[in-house]
Order: structure tokens, then sequence, then C-alpha cells
């Protein structure tokens, strides 16, 4: 979604701390390793190799899928979120009605490709997730540390999983 791509460093540095609160309110931080502004918009994002599960013969087939739908539902949290963050945070403005069906039509295509879940299942999974994120964003508390965090990441340029644990732990006082 063209939209959606970057406009500048200040609006990069929000999408990325976005995805960070994200993943911390969805208590995906065990799959993070790092954050790197620095890096490609599709690699700011540095994830441990369990993130990016591609089957495991130890597994049973019922832990395999309950893992791949984790994963997938981290990942329409942080993306809801990295729009959000840019949107609501840094603009001070709405997610547009036109931008909100763009991102729920790229999930219901990447849930149909990437886990072959069915329309109505990936609809829940995102209005779900971008209901409960949109309160998250709304909150005044949240608006200070993701501009703090903002901040740090831009300064320090790459967060290790530690730093954005450390940086965040104001969220967990919400």
């Amino acid at each position: 979604m063209e939209k959606l791509s970057y406009t500048n460093e200040d609006d990069k540095c929000y999408g990325a701390t976005g995805m960070a609160i994200g993943i911390v309110v969805f208590d995906g931080e065990d799959k993070l390793a790092g954050v790197g502004l620095d890096a490609d918009p599709g690699d700011m994002m540095e994830m441990h190799s369990s993130f990016y599960f591609s089957g495991n013969p130890g597994l049973s087939a019922k832990s395999a899928w309950a893992e791949m739908r984790e994963n997938f539902s981290l990942s329409v949290a942080m993306m809801i979120s990295n729009v959000m963050c840019r949107r609501m945070v840094l603009d001070r403005k709405l997610v547009a009605p036109e931008v909100r069906q763009g991102l729920q039509d790229t999930v219901v295509e990447e849930g149909r490709d990437a886990c072959s879940l069915e329309e109505d299942e990936v609809r829940r999974i995102f209005d779900k997730e971008y209901t409960y994120l949109f309160r998250v964003f709304n909150h005044q508390g949240v608006h200070r540390v993701a501009h703090e965090f903002a901040d740090a990441l831009k300064r320090r340029r790459h967060l290790s999983r530690l730093e954005v644990l450390e940086e965040l732990r104001a969220l967990s006082s919400l």
C-alpha cells in the first residue's frame, strides 16, 4: 500500500516505535531481537528465528499450527501498531478509514496465504486487535512513552531486545 510508505525519518522512527509497542502489548517480546532504525523498512524489527517458523518435525501438527497463528497475530499487531503510532501519536490524527480498510485487506490476503485462514477468521483477528490497539494508542500515557522511545531510537539508531524492554517498561504501569 503506497499510502503507508514512510515520508521521512521521523515517520519511520514512529513506525518502528509502534511495532515495538505492539510487540510488548501482545506479549511477543520473547520473539524480538532488536530494533534498527537504519535498516530497510521491512527489516527494522529484528526477530528471533522462532518468529519465522517454517516447521519443526519435533512439534505436533496442533502445536505447529498454534505457533504459526500466534506469529501471524503478532504480525497483524505490529502492522496496526506501526500505522496507529505514526498517525495517532506523531500526526495526532485518526487513522483514515481507507487506510484501515487497506490494512484489513492486506491482513486478509496474508492470513489466507500464510496460514490458510478463512476471511471471516482473519477479519475477527484484525477487528479485535485494531479495537484493542486503538484504545492503547488513544491513551495519553502511551503517547508519552512512545515519544520517549522514538527519541531514544533516533539518538541511538539501534536498540537491543533488553533496551527495548527497558525503554517501554513504563507501559506496564499504565
